[in-house]
């Protein structure tokens, strides 16, 4: 089931999730406001595109985030109760759940970058 690769509990808490969650606010404001501001027919159909595509991709993250959630449920749950990062426990990750955190990784620099 796991393919070697792991998260803690912390870092999946308190980095990933914000930054999952930054990120779609980032986007979902961005595409709301280029979708206001622009009158061209092709550039809208561009966005929607996008957005329906972002929002399918965040979807998939999202279901294999929470199985890993559910997966880890006791220690993630220790980990929300602690304050430090040393009481938190490795998560292995299967296929899937990496991909995910990948994923999250990659669009939040993404999102930094374009931020500059």
């Amino acid at each position: 089931m796991s393919n070697g690769e792991t998260i803690t509990a912390h870092e999946l808490l308190h980095d990933l999730m914000p930054q999952l969650k930054a990120t779609e606010s980032m986007v979902s404001d961005t595409l709301t406001v280029r979708l206001m501001m622009t009158t061209d027919p092709a550039v809208r159909e561009r966005i929607k595109t996008f957005k329906t595509e972002f929002e399918l991709e965040r979807t998939m993250i999202r279901m294999n985030l929470e199985h890993l959630l559910r997966r880890h449920a006791e220690a993630v749950e220790a980990a929300r109760r602690s304050s430090t990062d040393d009481s938190s426990q490795t998560l292995p990750l299967d296929e899937h759940e990496a991909t995910a955190v990948a994923r999250v990784r990659q669009l939040y620099r993404r999102a930094q970058e374009l931020k500059r």
